[in-house]
């Protein structure tokens, strides 16, 4: 499958270390490279890699491709050595093309080094790319280097290339890995094809719909027309079977008997279209291929196929009854495909491919004489199979449709309705799925366990659509419900959200239900109960990291990640891969923070916690342009942010972004749409996360009086809830209004006091921006008396450490705009040791630069490619706008930029 060129991500050169050795100088012993892989694997991207390779180590290189270039070789005689020679396409070249080699090779000269590609299923000896016996002489080094299939994480990093991380899921690049079989050129194909998708969910419903791409469907023609009848009818019989089948199924399938269907195998394995995924397993080299090998066939011998499939499956010892109704449909059985729907409605193993039940589930739907019940069943188990896991494309929909089914019982209509709405809310993130469950309440008067579960999802205080005093209603109810049915699993599930409420609300009192107090879940329990104590863990370590609490947060990450989670509640382990995220930000694990959270942006289960994280590092950094792509308008945040904690943190984000760019409108207007909410919802500790920057929106528009109202009540509710951040976060709302009323040494004293918790804590971030405010304060307030020396070199030694903190951190905005209030407060002072520290800061003199940009020149270009205007980067760095207007056209110059954007990656940008 010849094409474009299929590299993924950079991955160590093959053979390095025996090309570079074989190619030192003209002396070294002649070599021979033979390069194998199938159609679209990626041998010809190896072979450029090589030849790259290989002038960079000043070596000659000689490209030769017989199939294109005519049978004339190249004359070698002339090549000095050392030097690569590259034939590629070995199999498709002609004969004598294959005795110019073999007559090369037996005289091959010290200091050449031979590649030959091929193709080992297009050969008649598939070892044998040179024919039987080629005579090669002894001192020639032999080396065999296989291209295989991709890995995953290769097929994972070209789709957040070419797709970027909001649609290349994890979920399609794993789909798409499958669907291609790791074939390099099928999987650059096919995202190619998805380029236009809107987002994650629809790229991956594009994905599901796709046709196999040209040159995939060229091969895949060209290469049955190579086979005999028999194996042919084989691969076509392995494309209805899909995925992995026995021979004795594929053999039934074609119609071929015993011998026959032995050495039709045989030959369809040699070929490349079919591979052994396992002993007696065989499936398509290339999943995507199977619509091609059936498109092109007649109606009947179509259905036929899929009518033998049906029998075959069945006579197997476990029959997959989806596939057997499927396969029954599109052999036109209509009453055996019926038949078949409701079996599969009782097989338990019916949801190992949930995709597979929604199709079952939707072609159902569109019959008169619908089999209710059965269609009812599958719904049930296909719902308690999406809240845990992952939920198939359409899942939700096809829920739907069930729903309005008039012959569904009251008891089951409500089933199917409470676990669709646990499916939209905390999967899929939209506030509607709060309605469906109330809605369900209704229907499950005969069922208080799944009236107890109703109501603890009501309950959980995350949520942005219930309000505190509601939340707690909710749990009442279900703490009343479990106590009346009595059922120990029940009472579990009301005393877990309970427990959760008090970590969120960081309530001083103790309670039951804390996670402290629950069991760890594991394999011997009942799944229920399970399933609640392992979201109470990680519903509470979620809490924590937005509390401050961060040690008990990393405790009960690790208490919810058990064997029986991983196994049977993907969902709520990805979850947890999102607050790991969050809990490394609070911490300043920084590094390599930024990747891997752009790798789980599109998600489920994670995409909230990565764009939160995203968020706050592209802030800190500079990185503007990305922070207002990442930005949802104010009015959207509730419903991208749907847990509230988040939709708190991101606006505190935007509203520190308006304050520094100095657009007070939209400061305090955000400021006062997330105090609303806050007021409306009644958890104060989250404030933490928004009131310092609401209170600096509010005192930049001259709201002293609504800054310092907003104060008191956030002070107020922290008298019965408390962290540890909301206390450093009311620390710092009163450090500002004491600033901006210029009691400097006060304000120094408590954003001190809050950089003393946060690093009780372990928050590096947030005390190194309350030691800059602490500093600001204290150079400000100074003396030039010489008793003030102490409080001053104190100031200065907060200023410091907080630019070193945000410089480890890498938040070079932050520690930039620290610098240029050092620069701004601390001139040359009567005392020797402070003027030291100052200039060791400021620096003297203008060295001569030349085309290098100066420290003062680096720090523009860093904020400016960050999408910072003249005026914003003036602010930052204490500067007036004049200069920092020839600032950039001084560094545009000597770096040759074409924008802005490109000024902190230029070349020369030393």
């Amino acid at each position: 499958m010849a094409g474009a060129d299929t590299s993924g991500p950079s991955d160590p050169l093959p053979a390095a270390t025996f090309l570079r050795a074989s190619l030192a100088d003209a002396r070294s012993r002649p070599a021979l490279v033979l390069l194998e892989g199938g159609a679209g694997s990626g041998k010809s991207e190896v072979a450029a890699r090589w030849i790259r390779a290989a002038t960079d180590w000043n070596a000659r290189t000689v490209l030769y491709t017989p199939a294109t270039d005519g049978s004339t070789a190249p004359d070698l005689a002339a090549v000095e050595t050392p030097a690569l020679l590259v034939v590629e396409d070995v199999h498709r070249a002609p004969e004598e093309t294959i005795r110019w080699l073999r007559a090369w090779l037996r005289e091959a000269r010290p200091g050449f080094v031979t590649v030959v590609s091929y193709r080992p299923a297009e050969l008649q000896e598939p070892a044998c790319p040179l024919g039987l016996d080629p005579e090669l002489p002894p001192p020639l080094r032999i080396r065999r280097e296989r291209v295989g299939a991709w890995e995953r994480h290769r097929t994972r990093a070209l789709a957040l290339e070419i797709l970027g991380p909001e649609r290349g899921s994890e979920r399609l690049s794993h789909r798409l890995h499958q669907l291609a079989g790791g074939n390099a050129q099928t999987v650059r194909d096919v995202l190619e094809s998805l380029e236009e998708a809107a987002d994650a969910t629809a790229a991956l419903q594009e994905l599901e719909k796709a046709e196999p791409p040209v040159r995939l469907t060229q091969h895949i023609t060209g290469r049955m027309t190579s086979l005999g009848s028999d194996a042919a009818a084989l691969v076509r019989a392995t494309a209805v079977l899909g995925d992995t089948s026995r021979e004795r199924d594929l053999r039934r399938v074609a119609g071929l008997g015993r011998t026959a269907g032995s050495a039709a195998l045989v030959q369809a394995l040699r070929s490349g279209l079919l591979e052994e995924r396992a002993p007696d397993r065989y499936g398509l080299a290339i999943p995507l291929a199977a619509s091609a090998l059936l498109a092109g066939l007649p109606g009947p011998i179509r259905c036929s196929l899929h009518r033998r499939a049906a029998d075959a499956l069945t006579r197997s010892g476990e029959v997959p009854w989806v596939a057997v109704a499927r396969h029954q449909r599109l052999g036109g059985r209509e009453g055996k495909w019926l038949r078949a729907a409701e079996q599969a409605a009782d097989d338990p193993n019916a949801l190992a491919d949930p995709g597979a039940a929604v199709d079952l589930l939707r072609s159902l739907l569109g019959r008169p004489d619908l089999p209710a019940r059965a269609a009812g069943r599958l719904a049930l188990g296909l719902t308690r199979n999406a809240l845990l896991t992952l939920p198939s494309i359409g899942t939700v929909d096809v829920l739907g449709q069930i729903l309005v089914l008039p012959q569904l019982p009251d008891e089951v209509r409500g089933e199917i309705r409470l676990e669709r709405g646990l499916v939209i809310s905390s999967q899929l993130s939209r506030s509607e799925g709060k309605t469906e469950i109330e809605r369900a309440l209704t229907e499950l008067q005969s069922r208080p366990d799944l009236r107890v579960r109703a109501l603890a999802a009501l309950a959980n205080p995350l949520s942005a659509v219930h309000e505190l005093d509601a939340n707690i209603h909710w749990w009442k109810r279900a703490q009343a419900t479990a106590e009346a049915s009595g059922d120990p699993t029940d009472l579990l599930a009301a005393r877990a959200v309970r427990g959760t409420i008090a970590v969120a609300c960081g309530e001083r009192h103790s309670f039951p239900g804390l996670p402290a107090k629950l069991p760890d879940p594991h394999a011997g329990l009942d799944p229920r109960r399970n399933e609640y104590l392992t979201r109470a863990l990680s519903n509470a370590a979620c809490c924590a990291v937005f509390n401050g609490d961060l040690q008990q947060a990393a405790t009960l990450l690790r208490r919810s990640a058990t064997p029986w989670a991983a196994a049977t509640a993907p969902f709520i382990t990805e979850c947890d891969r999102g607050t790991k995220l969050l809990l490394r930000l609070e911490r300043g694990q920084w590094s390599g923070l930024g990747n891997e959270s752009r790798a789980l942006l599109s998600g489920v289960g994670t995409r909230a916690d990565a764009r939160l994280v995203l968020l706050q590092l592209a802030l800190a950094q500079g990185a503007w342009e990305d922070c207002v792509t990442l930005q949802p308008n104010p009015h959207d945040l509730p419903q991208v942010f749907s847990q509230f904690p988040y939709e708190v943190s991101a606006a505190g984000i935007h509203i520190r972004m308006a304050v520094a760019r100095q657009k007070t409108a939209d400061a305090e207007a955000s400021a006062v749409r997330i105090w609303h909410r806050l007021r409306a919802k009644g958890v104060w500790v989250w404030a933490a996360h928004a009131a310092p920057w609401a209170v600096s929106a509010w005192l930049l528009a001259g709201r002293e009086d609504t800054a310092q109202a907003a104060v008191a009540e956030f002070a107020s509710g922290l008298r019965t809830h408390h962290s540890r951040t909301a206390g450093a976060a009311l620390l710092r709302c009163r450090a500002l209004l004491a600033e901006h009323e210029k009691q400097h040494a006060q304000a120094q004293q408590l954003f001190e006091r809050a950089a003393l918790v946060h690093e009780r804590t372990g928050a590096p971030y947030r005390r190194a921006l309350d030691l800059e405010g602490a500093g600001r304060c204290g150079l400000t307030a100074r003396t030039p008396a010489a008793d003030d020396r102490g409080p001053v070199d104190d100031a200065l030694r907060n200023m410091e450490e907080a630019i070193r903190v945000f410089e480890s951190l890498g938040a070079s905005w932050d520690a930039l705009r620290a610098r240029g209030t050092l620069r701004g407060l601390v001139p040359p002072g009567p005392s020797q040791a402070f003027a030291g520290e100052a200039t060791d800061v400021r620096g003297r003199g203008r060295p001569p630069y030349g085309n290098s940009l100066s420290p003062r020149e680096q720090e523009v270009a860093a904020l400016a490619a960050g999408g910072m205007t003249n005026r914003e980067i003036a602010r930052a760095l204490h500067l007036s706008p004049r200069t920092v207007e020839q600032h950039v056209y001084r560094i545009m110059r000597k770096t040759q930029a074409v924008s802005r954007r490109h000024l902190g990656t230029s070349p020369k940008n030393s």
